[in-house]
């Protein structure tokens, strides 16, 4: 027997190896749980303690969705699944008619709807950080959350992903290759209200960046950069495609989304405006004042 003569706890020899054994396992749970995902929405946006991301790599959008299974629930242009114990029935219906509220009300404010149904998909994260993703060409865009999560954080990363969506069905497989400021702003722009935390537009949103001098230039990559620099390029992008629509117009703006090759700044912007980006975004940081 071995005794713990601090705590005076004696050990009988034979118990040794399976408490041995029981704190092997649970360090090995501890190192296996995943760790939140980063934040990448600011908080004046959604306020909550958990995380949301996005996603970063668009090209994984291309490849087919994993299959689904889990809750049924219909509404027009909608076929909405969610995981199995994720809502209850009463929230699984109440989820469904808030994302045909965020698909009609994204729809009203891109300027054409759906070309055909859209299956939504809200599935679970174990690590509670909330992400979303649209798979365009199969008319499929997930959000996963958990059930710690309020239901409006899942409605609010799901509108980003119908524009999405919608920006595919209105420009075609061009969409594919849209430069990244025009692909994540016009997504960003297009959730309006779902994104803005009370802002009245972009432009109030994003000129407290340009305050406090944390503005990046607009043709920035996001990879390899911190979370917080993410957060400030989708919001300056969704205010970039703002000024573009509101000072030239949505027609020379949907000639101008379908010219880049994925690159932010690949745009052929002195085609359709006749001035650089250089230019436009000079032009955009004065009319954030």
């Amino acid at each position: 027997m071995i005794r713990l003569d601090r705590f005076n706890i004696p050990i009988p020899r034979a118990a040794l190896g399976p408490i041995l054994l029981a704190v092997f396992i649970v360090l090995l749970i501890t190192l296996r749980t995943p760790p939140p995902r980063p934040i990448i929405a600011p908080p004046s946006a959604v306020t909550w303690n958990h995380p949301i991301e996005l996603p970063v790599d668009p090209d994984a959008a291309r490849q087919p969705p994993p299959p689904i299974t889990g809750q049924f629930v219909q509404r027009s242009n909608l076929d909405i699944i969610s995981a199995e114990g994720l809502f209850s029935p009463a929230d699984q219906a109440i989820l469904a008619t808030e994302l045909e509220q965020a698909l009609n009300y994204t729809t009203g404010r891109f300027g054409s709807g759906p070309n055909d149904r859209v299956s939504a998909y809200v599935g679970l994260e174990p690590g509670c950080g909330l992400h979303g993703i649209a798979y365009t060409e199969q008319r499929t865009v997930q959000v996963f959350t958990c059930a710690d999560l309020p239901r409006y954080r899942t409605v609010t990363i799901m509108a980003h992903e119908f524009v999405h969506q919608l920006a595919h069905d209105r420009y075609g497989p061009a969409h594919l290759q849209a430069d990244m400021i025009l692909l994540e702003g016009l997504a960003t722009w297009g959730a309006g209200s779902y994104w803005l935390g009370g802002q009245p537009d972009f432009a109030t949103f994003v000129r407290e960046y340009k305050a406090n001098g944390s503005l990046l230039p607009l043709a920035t990559s996001y990879v390899g950069r911190s979370i917080s620099d993410m957060n400030r390029l989708y919001y300056q992008w969704g205010s970039f495609v703002e000024f573009l629509i509101v000072t030239y117009g949505r027609e020379a703006f949907d000639a101008l989304y379908v010219t880049g090759n994925r690159a932010p700044g690949s745009a052929n912007y002195a085609g359709v405006y006749g001035k650089s980006l250089t230019d436009l975004e000079q032009e955009w940081l004065a009319w954030l004042d």
